[in-house]
């Protein structure tokens, strides 16, 4: 990681991403309050459901900004757009609106956000210098995400104790502020800085002068054209929607153990989402160290499975010390999952295509959120929460299984023998795009 922090560029576009997912967990755990205290269990639920859903239908178009437009103007206007909705939600709260409006804000944030991903998911490799601060850049991420998950609920918390939630809300506004401002000073290495490989690489010029000769709807489907067209990473994208099954079903789970089965109250929420981030930072290292393996694809796989089963265990054993083992636990996993799924896409995917694939890869994923979301919110009321935990739990963990000698043939093909990336756009995915391989220091 110590290549990644050397970069100037990658440096200021993880300060941006820090200061915003600290503010993101803010918003995110004041929002979820704000529903609970404004209509229940359920009122989570739905909005879990509906935000997801939304995403789910919009991230294939707004991914495809990243691959036709400059991507730091596309994360800019991101942030901006978010900034006035969040400030928008904060005066709307304190003036005691509709709640309502609230709800419609949370939704639009999050279709604002949609865009700022994929881009910052595809420059990453264009701010790289060579190619082992590609997967470095990327525990990188995952690890700042990590520390945002610990440190948003954690502030969140206290700002909820000793203020409100329109402080709270005003306070994710200013991160986008802080957020923007370093993604403006964001600056491509020159072409001497660059090694022979990237530099000949990552050219996506003529990929977007020939997108705006397509139709909207032409471009948006590509990504998923590009996943579909190969047998292996598309048994890595449904496993990466399964875990996000059990990521939309903890939307609605988390608060029902806390305020429900245990009786902790919003600071012992707090607590649960805070080990989450805790798991996730230790995650990060433990990602660094097994990159070294070659085997990311089976480590994804198995990270999928440490996602599911904790809950399981919460089922069996309904209490404080099981649960928050548990919530370090599928942290610890999510790091694993996330910074091995984006390493392998970056690494088979032609950069010009990168950020519809990101973009597809995070229509799947909050698909699979609303339909977690959606599933346990009816658990919830048919068979009640610990059952409603054991059934996706032992479900998720089981179906993993028949996936796993894709995983095993993606390691035996991109990472273990070493291969070349094609940045052709004639070449299509119809089987894995190739970069030799070099293992991060």
């Amino acid at each position: 990681m110590k290549n990644v922090f050397a970069n100037r560029s990658m440096r200021r576009l993880f300060i941006a991403f820090s200061g915003s997912l600290i503010g993101d967990g803010v918003f995110a755990l004041s929002a979820v309050v704000f529903a609970y205290r404004s209509g229940g269990a359920s009122a989570v639920g739905v909005l879990a459901v509906v935000r997801y859903v939304v995403i789910s239908l919009v991230s294939p178009f707004t991914s495809t900004f990243a691959d036709q437009y400059n991507r730091k103007n596309v994360m800019l206007v991101s942030d901006l757009v978010r900034l006035t909705l969040v400030a928008a939600a904060a005066a709307t709260v304190a003036l005691q609106g509709s709640r309502w409006i609230v709800y419609l804000i949370v939704v639009l944030v999050g279709v604002a956000g949609s865009a700022f991903r994929p881009a910052q998911g595809s420059i990453i490799p264009l701010l790289a210098r060579r190619t082992d601060e590609i997967a470095g850049a990327n525990v990188v991420s995952s690890t700042v995400e990590s520390v945002g998950f610990f440190a948003g609920p954690a502030l969140a918390g206290f700002l909820l104790a000793f203020a409100n939630i329109p402080v709270a809300f005003a306070f994710d506004a200013l991160t986008f502020v802080w957020s923007m401002g370093f993604v403006a000073s964001i600056q491509s290495p020159r072409p001497e800085e660059r090694s022979s490989e990237l530099a000949a690489t990552f050219d996506n010029g003529s990929e977007a002068a020939a997108m705006r000769s397509q139709s909207f709807l032409a471009r948006a489907v590509q990504g998923f054209r590009l996943i579909g067209g190969d047998a292996s990473v598309r048994t890595l994208v449904i496993l990466y929607i399964l875990q996000c099954l059990v990521a939309g079903a903890s939307a609605v789970f988390t608060v029902a153990i806390a305020l429900r089965l245990l009786h902790i109250g919003s600071s012992g929420l707090g607590l649960m989402e805070s080990l989450l981030g805790i798991g996730g930072l230790l995650g990060g290292f433990l990602a660094l160290m097994l990159v070294e393996r070659a085997h990311l694809a089976m480590d994804f796989a198995l990270g999928v499975m440490v996602w599911a089963a904790p809950l399981v265990l919460i089922a069996a054993f309904p209490y404080l010390g099981t649960v928050l083992l548990s919530m370090w636990l599928i942290g610890l996993a999510n790091s694993i999952v996330d910074v091995n799924a984006i390493t392998i896409l970056q690494n088979i995917v032609p950069n010009e295509r990168l950020g519809r694939v990101l973009g597809a890869l995070e229509a799947g994923q909050i698909g699979g959120m609303a339909i977690g979301a959606l599933l346990m919110t009816v658990l919830l009321h048919w068979v009640g929460l610990r059952f409603g935990l054991a059934l996706i739990g032992g479900i998720v963990t089981v179906s993993v299984v028949p996936g796993l000698p894709s995983m095993r043939k993606i390691d035996r093909t991109a990472f273990e023998n070493g291969v070349t990336k094609r940045s052709s756009a004639a070449e299509g995915p119809r089987h894995l795009h190739h970069l030799r391989w070099r293992h991060t220091h």
